[in-house]
């Protein structure tokens, strides 16, 4: 009733006023209300997608199992090496092959939940063709335990009858405990 016999006071300008004021105040509470609904319906919307994702990768589970199982069957953990394998690995493959004047660098390391990757480079220095011929056929008979990611062959400086090379060998060890988790 107060409010009525405040309004009633007022002249018609000063209702027309009172009237608009109230009128914008609602449109700007129902405009943030609609604000509100739209980003809550959004979120909800990015979230029932997220969830159908999750759901549709989860019923792939039986798959991802079959596949997991057939690449363990083509690959061998026990023939992976780890750095200091692999750096003896090469050190025998040179030797055997009677590689002369070879220096092995320490191995690069960059580890995964499933693999660790081992980069080595290996620098033949005054070397001829075939001994370096012979050399990469030894480390493709361990493929794909060992993989030659680059070669740079060069001519000796003191003698261009021979050669240098920079063989960088990529190797991965396979984490056993991560797969079985």
């Amino acid at each position: 009733m107060l409010i009525r016999q405040i309004f009633n006071v007022l002249s018609l300008r000063e209702r027309y006023l009172v009237a608009i004021i109230i009128w914008v105040l609602l449109l700007v509470w129902v405009l943030s209300l609609f604000e509100t609904f739209q980003k809550n319906w959004s979120t909800y919307s990015l979230n029932n997608q997220l969830l159908e994702s999750f759901e549709a990768t989860l019923a792939q589970s039986e798959a991802a199992d079959i596949m997991l199982s057939s690449a363990r069957e083509g690959l061998d953990g026990t023939k992976t090496f780890s750095a200091a394998q692999l750096m003896g690995r090469l050190d025998s493959l040179a030797r055997d092959n009677e590689v002369s004047g070879f220096d092995i660098s320490t191995p690069a390391t960059i580890e995964s939940q499933l693999f660790s990757f081992h980069t080595v480079r290996l620098s033949i220095q005054r070397s001829r063709i075939s001994e370096l011929i012979r050399f990469d056929q030894a480390v493709k008979a361990y493929s794909p335990y060992i993989a030659l990611a680059d070669i740079q062959v060069t001519a000796n400086k003191r003698d261009p009858r021979f050669l240098d090379a920079v063989f960088e060998l990529v190797s991965f060890e396979l984490k056993e405990d991560a797969l079985n988790d």
